[in-house]
């Protein structure tokens, strides 16, 4: 993974002293944020509403979360990590069907949600440089959605492949018993 850019916005935020000390007003406002992003997605993208698929929200729900607490331990000091939880929801919105467009908007949503609270958390933790803090963390946001935009689409592209390919076998391999 390409995390590069990540790992030195994050160096540059706890230069600039918002890692740690935002992190427990990040954990206070959880609550609020994941509300404000589901109500922010559905509302934009009708995907996720429509689909038809009872388990689609509920796994909005639940990915929301994940990114929320990810981005907590990000900015309590924890190291970027692999964000399995990403690939993974990409596996699962590629085994659904779900166009994984509504996926990346929905990152793009969550994008403008989160660095407007993150930007206020941030200014809250006192900083070293207001402008250098904000300026970090309007990088961390876009390359945090770049990062998990760039492994959403490789795996839900892989995925669709595979499972492309597994349909392709089944047809051959119909079609050779019928001719048999």
């Amino acid at each position: 993974m390409k995390d590069t850019a990540l790992r030195h916005v994050l160096e540059r935020l706890a230069a600039q002293g918002v890692i740690p000390h935002a992190a427990s007003a990040l954990q206070s406002g959880m609550k609020g944020v994941g509300a404000e992003l589901r109500k922010a997605v559905l509302a934009e993208i009708p995907a996720f509403t429509s689909s038809g698929n009872p388990d689609i929200v509920p796994g909005l729900d639940q990915h929301a979360k994940d990114h929320l607490d990810e981005i907590l331990r990000l900015f309590s000091g924890g190291a970027a990590g692999d964000l399995a939880f990403v690939t993974a929801h990409a596996h699962n919105r590629a085994e659904q069907r779900f166009p994984l467009e509504a996926t990346l908007h929905a990152y793009r949503v969550a994008h403008r949600v989160l660095s407007h609270w993150l930007r206020e958390v941030a200014i809250a933790a006192g900083p070293n440089n207001l402008e250098q803090a904000v300026a970090a963390v309007a990088d961390f946001s876009i390359e945090y959605t770049n990062l998990i935009s760039s492994i959403t689409t490789a795996e839900y592209v892989a995925h669709t492949r595979m499972l492309a390919e597994a349909e392709g076998d089944r047809r051959t391999e119909l079609l050779n018993i019928l001719l048999s």
